[in-house]
Parts: structure tokens; sequence; C-alpha cells
């Protein structure tokens, strides 16, 4: 029980990072592609990509996660294992990955916005992450956890760095989590830049 408290408080301090830091300046994109205020980002000497994911911060999400994170601390002391620097240090790092996965793989959902122009619904796999995130990597098949690592990477956002803070994570699952960490920013920035030359030409 305590293992899975810890699990689920890891998705929500994610969760709660992503929404506070890079969510609302997503949805921010969204809206100037549709309306046309997406030009005032490519006369700015920044790239897109940093301006899509960067700007407002909502600051009572990131407040947010305190409440989670003093659940998460009570529970390892419940559980009575011995949390090293070392471990703690994963955690940090493999939180901050997971928020990079999520953050670059919404940028790739939304990067269709340059097609479509209405992407909303694409927000519904935003919560099926989340709800897929905060249960243990072990309750799917092989098959669905691949699917959720390399196609909808909702197991990297919480496992990894929760099962690093209590000592039970596996190089095989922190070595494709970093992968993760890498593919999905890389591939969210190759749509956006073959969205972005598409913007282009519809608007020349």
């Amino acid at each position: 029980m305590h293992e899975m408290i810890i699990l689920i408080c890891t998705s929500q301090i994610v969760n709660q990072l992503y929404r506070g830091i890079i969510h609302w300046n997503q949805n921010r994109f969204i809206a100037s592609v549709g309306d046309g205020s997406f030009d005032r980002m490519l006369l700015r000497p920044l790239s897109v990509i940093f301006q899509a994911n960067t700007g407002s911060v909502d600051f009572t999400c990131p407040i947010s996660a305190l409440c989670p994170l003093i659940i998460l601390i009570t529970q390892i002391s419940a559980l009575g294992v011995d949390v090293t620097g070392a471990g703690i240090l994963l955690y940090v790092l493999f939180v901050i990955n997971g928020v990079v996965v999520l953050s670059a793989f919404m940028m790739l959902l939304y990067s269709f916005a340059f097609r479509f122009i209405k992407v909303d619904g694409m927000s519904n796999l935003y919560y099926l992450m989340m709800d897929i995130a905060d249960r243990p990597r072990e309750m799917f098949s092989r098959e669905f956890m691949y699917g959720f690592v390399f196609l909808i990477p909702a197991i990297p956002l919480a496992n990894a760095p929760a099962a690093a803070l209590i000592g039970k994570a596996d190089l095989p699952l922190l070595l494709m989590t970093l992968g993760v960490g890498l593919l999905f920013p890389i591939a969210s920035y190759i749509a956006v830049k073959t969205g972005l030359k598409r913007y282009t030409n519809a608007s020349s």
C-alpha cells in the first residue's frame, strides 16, 4: 500500500509541475495558431518551441505539489526503507525527466494544430496518460507496457522516479525512461518544425 501511495504522489507531483509551468503556455500556443496571433511568435528572435512551452507560470500548481510531497515523505517513513542521497538525486532527475516527457508528448500532439487548427480533443490523451501514470507497471502485460512507454509514455512519468527513490528501480526501466526522455523531445521538435513549414505555406 505504501509503495502504491508513493507512486500516486509522484504522478501528482509530475502532473502539478507540468500544469503549473508548461500546460497553460501550450494551450496559449494552440489558441494562437487558430486565431492568427501565432505570427507574433514568428517575429520574435526566440525558438517557437521555447515560446510555446514557457512564459506564464501558475504558481498554485507547484505549490499544490507540496501536498503529495508531504504524503510521500510520510509513506517512506511508514515503509521503513532507507532512502539514500543517490535515491533522492535519481528521484529528482526522473521527476524532471517525467515533466519533460509529458511536455514533449503533448507538444507533439499539439503540433497537429498547424494542420487541423482544432486539436482540443487531443487533450483527452493527457488525462489518459495521467490515469495510467499512477498505476504500477507490473499490472500491464509486456505488450501494453512497451506501448505505454514508447507510444503513449505514461509509465515513465512516475514509475521510474518512485522506484528509484525506494531502491527498487531496475536498469532496463531507468534506461527506457531516459531513452524516452530523449526520443519525445526530438520527435516533438521535428513535428513542430514540419508543421511550421506548413503554416508558413498557408500564410503565404
